[in-house]
């Protein structure tokens, strides 16, 4: 009877704990519910202040894991480039004021003048192929990575938000 007895305890807390877990797990489930439903309330409410926080968050993910050094030497590499061809340009109608024609003018200035080459910074660098071929598949599986969560989280937060019924109760107020 004494195993009898203990297993009977052992089963009754067994019990309660199932019990004390399944309404906690409850708790948990309305307090997640209501909150996604608060969500979709203020979003439907305030439809143009959530498109703007979706955008500045948007905005601030692009700012802080997008290609502005890239952005930065393109622009400065067409800077070089519009130099370069003012350049030829000055030459040719100095030519041509001499008296040239400016097709022959064109291609002497052309065969006569360096052609351009843009450096970018690190191409020389002593870590070897493979060093810069690692960092660079790192940093794109990680903006990769970064971009795809961002995505996920906004798509679970406009999952459950019917379009629709938003433009339908914007056009009644």
């Amino acid at each position: 009877m004494d195993s009898e007895s203990k297993k009977a305890d052992v089963e009754a807390q067994l019990n309660e704990t199932a019990e004390a877990m399944s309404g906690r797990l409850d708790s948990i489930r309305d307090e997640v519910e209501s909150t996604g439903v608060s969500i979709r309330n203020w979003v439907a409410n305030n439809p143009l202040k959530s498109v703007g926080g979706m955008l500045a968050a948007g905005l601030a993910v692009g700012v802080l894991f997008g290609g502005g050094r890239s952005r930065r030497r393109r622009r400065r590499h067409q800077e070089l480039v519009e130099e370069y061809l003012e350049a030829l340009r000055a030459e040719v109608e100095t030519a041509v004021d001499r008296g040239e024609e400016p097709g022959p003018a064109l291609q002497k200035a052309l065969r006569d003048r360096v052609p351009m080459i843009v450096y970018s910074e690190g191409a020389g660098r002593s870590g070897g192929g493979w060093t810069r071929l690692l960092g660079d598949s790192a940093r794109i599986v990680f903006r990769t990575g970064v971009s795809l969560f961002a995505r996920d989280i906004l798509e679970g937060l406009l999952a459950n938000t019917d379009i629709d019924e938003l433009i339908d109760e914007e056009a009644l107020q």
